[in-house]
């Protein structure tokens, strides 16, 4: 993406299958800032290997919506690219 000319912004965090991995004020600060950055960009990319989307992600997809941003999906760019 960045090669086409856009200012990628990612979360830097490791994820981490452990629930337990952050105190409840890590996780809520985590979750803070990555709304931030979902709220500076003019879109969100929704890396949804096989089609899956996970509840945080989906959250971040509404709170997405609710600001107007435009919603890319992997597997639409995958497709996209495959059909060249």
């Amino acid at each position: 993406m960045e090669l086409q000319g856009n200012c990628v912004i990612a979360p830097i965090y490791p994820t981490n299958p452990d629930k337990d991995a952050y105190t409840d004020e890590e996780a809520n600060i985590l979750d803070k800032m990555h709304k931030e950055k979902i709220k500076i960009s003019d879109a969100i990319l929704v890396v949804n290997v096989d089609g899956y989307i996970g509840n945080s992600t989906q959250s971040e997809i509404e709170y997405a919506k609710s600001l107007n941003k435009e919603i890319i999906y992997y597997t639409d760019l995958k497709e996209k690219n495959e059909r060249k």
